[in-house]
């Protein structure tokens, strides 16, 4: 009986000998069929990642010859990182390929929060704990084994440090998992970038290696996540589209092809509160609505898309934003409504801090400091005593400005021209300004013709009525064509306070928008000075030792159009705004004037809130600052604009005479 036992488990023994797989599995895999949340968690139970789909091909990334060497992981906070990927991530590589393996954190304390508060109770939970040597006592009183800073197992030994540059200089590892990468100094004064400090932990991998940097960003040029995200191939998380079957990137806010804005959309009621059930996803490709109870179904769907070509093959880089968040987490409507506590609607004051920590923490995207502009409240202080459309010829005399130089008309062009949908809805705005010989500015008159707004500056009632609500066109020879009245201001003198009366001097319009429509305008008003401007620059930042070009004629259409370094401009016009009357009265060159309000013209809402609407951001390169761009902080921001071509628009009437005259090459604007 005995004999016969012993045979049949020998037998058994024999046969099952080799019923094993040389596959390893992927850590996702692994992970779904081995660990087990607690009953603590929200989700107890084993662990899936059909509930953020999003981190399976992240940590997938860590299997031994998976081909990818390094890993960002760009991401709003909360977003299922620590507990999909970096805690799995250092289990898989205890349990099931075991290898020396380094977890950094920000500080010993978040060191200790991720081991006791994620580390262990996931590995007592699914039955691991036995993987870990136990904790023994030294003769010097120091514990090794399985403590807070250090695991061991067989095959490999877990050191769990912080960024200091003197905790990386003794281990040697084959897998990183850096987390909170943004905490950790950018570099060490004596040993160098923090990034280069932590892959020469991996030298002695080097064929084999893995590292994956996880963190929410904080400041573009000083990101240490900035800087591994721009390695790789910046993939973005896409849904197909319910709609139109095509995969979108889902984002916050994507510009479409029309001049329009995709992403998550609302509406208010009339007192500009948001509507909580108006809030929805515009597919930037077809314009169909995604509510926000379908994003389970589509996120299971969901893939990565790479944006760009890494700089190695082997590094892979991805930005996630709280929009595709799993279940349970924020709903679409806590978004908006956080992201309107930061920027009120109806051009209300942008509470700057609020919109940091949305940007950060809810986007996943770096924050660009803000230049230090003026308040448009402080430019409202400008306003004078002379009236809207009378030229202020005895104002400028008593202000001893010299005399009237010129008077340029600038306008901005936008809005949508969708022949295939015959959506025609333009608004032009316009500005008349007079600039006298000693540089200062006087404002005479501001508008718009048409009517457009975008949808997400639109109240309920402005959806409710935008069918009754008259459009304006771009054609020419038409019904509400904005041509015809534009004309009409060009044409029409301006008398001013002495009785005199004044023609405009230059006028220059935006040609970024319809530009053949512009041309056709142009070339009818021959008999006027009015030339076609391009801004450039505006996707570049404006070197801190470039002078540069103001202005410059273009190439193609020289004589009828201007490229403007719209940069230098609005550098120029922010420091405008910042300048103040001497005590005696008297205003330096660049001073701007402006009217009594009237009529609804000058007002903050309408007017001087568009000064706000754009922030310098200083273009910082391994921390240093290295130049400048201006960057939107919201739509309406078209009299900045305005602005901006006025102040161009006298070196353009100086360039123009001097293409006409060759006489006047030497002319400047002092003269």
């Amino acid at each position: 009986m005995v004999e016969e036992l012993v045979s049949n488990n020998f037998r058994r023994i024999q046969s099952s000998i080799y019923n094993f797989s040389m596959k390893t599995l992927k850590p996702s895999e692994w992970a779904e069929k081995n660990l087990i949340l607690s009953s603590e968690s929200k989700f107890a139970g084993l662990l899936s990642y059909n509930r953020s789909p999003h981190t399976r091909e992240i940590v997938d990334n860590m299997r031994p010859n998976s081909g990818v060497e390094i890993t960002a992981l760009m991401k709003c906070s909360q977003s299922a990182g620590t507990q999909t990927v970096v805690i799995p991530c250092m289990i898989y590589h205890i349990a099931e390929s075991p290898t020396n393996v380094m977890f950094l954190s920000s500080n010993d304390k978040m060191v200790q929060n991720t081991i006791r508060g994620r580390f262990d109770p996931l590995m007592e939970s699914s039955g691991l704990s036995n993987l870990l040597k136990t904790a023994s006592v030294k003769k010097a009183n120091q514990r090794t084994g399985d403590t807070d800073f250090k695991k061991e197992y067989t095959g490999g030994t877990m050191i769990n440090t912080t960024y200091n540059s003197s905790n990386l200089r003794y281990h040697s590892v084959e897998v990183v998992v850096a987390d909170e990468f943004d905490d950790a100094p950018y570099s060490d004064k004596e040993e160098g970038s923090t990034f280069d400090l932590v892959v020469a932990r991996t030298k002695s991998y080097a064929d084999t290696r893995r590292l994956c940097f996880v963190s929410s960003p904080k400041i573009k040029g000083t990101s240490n996540i900035e800087k591994v995200y721009n390695m790789g191939d910046k993939r973005q998380w896409n849904w197909e589209c319910p709609h139109c079957k095509t995969y979108i990137p889902i984002l916050w806010r994507v510009e479409k092809k029309d001049g329009g804005f995709g992403g998550i959309k609302w509406e208010f009621d009339k007192d500009f509160k948001l509507i909580p059930e108006s809030v929805h996803y515009e597919c930037q490709n077809c314009g169909g609505k995604i509510k926000h109870k379908d994003k389970y179904k589509l996120n299971l769907k969901g893939k990565w898309i790479p944006t760009c070509e890494p700089e190695n093959p082997r590094y892979r880089s991805y930005q996630f934003n709280a929009l595709c968040n799993p279940p349970g987490f924020e709903s679409w409507s806590d978004l908006a409504s956080q992201f309107l506590k930061a920027c009120p609607p109806n051009n209300g004051p942008i509470n700057t801090d609020a919109l940091k920590t949305f940007t950060q923490t809810q986007l996943g995207e770096l924050w660009e400091d803000r230049g230090k502009s003026p308040r448009s409240s402080d430019l409202m202080k400008n306003q004078r005593s002379y009236k809207i459309g009378v030229i202020p010829d005895e104002t400028i005399a008593r202000d001893g400005n010299g005399k009237i130089a010129i008077i340029s008309l600038a306008c901005d062009l936008g809005g949508v021209m969708d022949y295939d949908t015959n959506n025609e809805d333009v608004r032009l705005d316009w500005e008349i300004v007079v600039h006298t010989t000693n540089g200062q500015m006087y404002s005479v008159n501001q508008g718009s013709i048409g009517t457009f707004k975008r949808t997400q500056n639109k109240t309920k009632d402005d959806i409710l009525n935008d069918k009754d609500r008259k459009k304006c066109t771009a054609e020419h020879n038409v019904k509400n064509s904005i041509w015809d009245k534009l004309k009409d201001i060009i044409y029409t003198p301006l008398e001013g306070e002495s009785g005199m009366f004044y023609d405009i001097s230059i006028s220059v319009i935006d040609t970024g928008f319809c530009e053949k429509l512009v041309n056709i305008f142009i070339e009818s008003v021959m008999d006027r000075c009015v030339l076609g401007v391009k801004g450039q620059g505006e996707e570049n930042f404006r070197k801190l030792d470039k002078n540069g070009t103001m202005i410059s004629h273009s190439k193609a259409n020289k004589g009828l159009l201007y490229h403007i370094d719209v940069n230098m401009v609005k550098d120029i016009v922010s420091s405008n705004m910042s300048l103040k009357q001497g005590t005696d009265g008297s205003q330096p060159d660049g001073f701007m004037n402006f009217p009594q309000p009237a009529d609804g013209k000058y007002s903050l809402t309408n007017y001087f809130a568009h000064y706000e609407a754009e922030h310098r951001v200083p273009e910082v390169k391994n921390g240093v600052e290295v130049g400048s761009r201006w960057v939107k902080k919201r739509e309406e921001n078209h009299f900045f604009d305005v602005a901006v071509y006025n102040y161009a628009a006298r070196e353009i009437f100086i360039a123009d005479l001097k293409l006409i005259d060759k006489k006047e090459k030497d002319l400047t604007w002092l003269d």
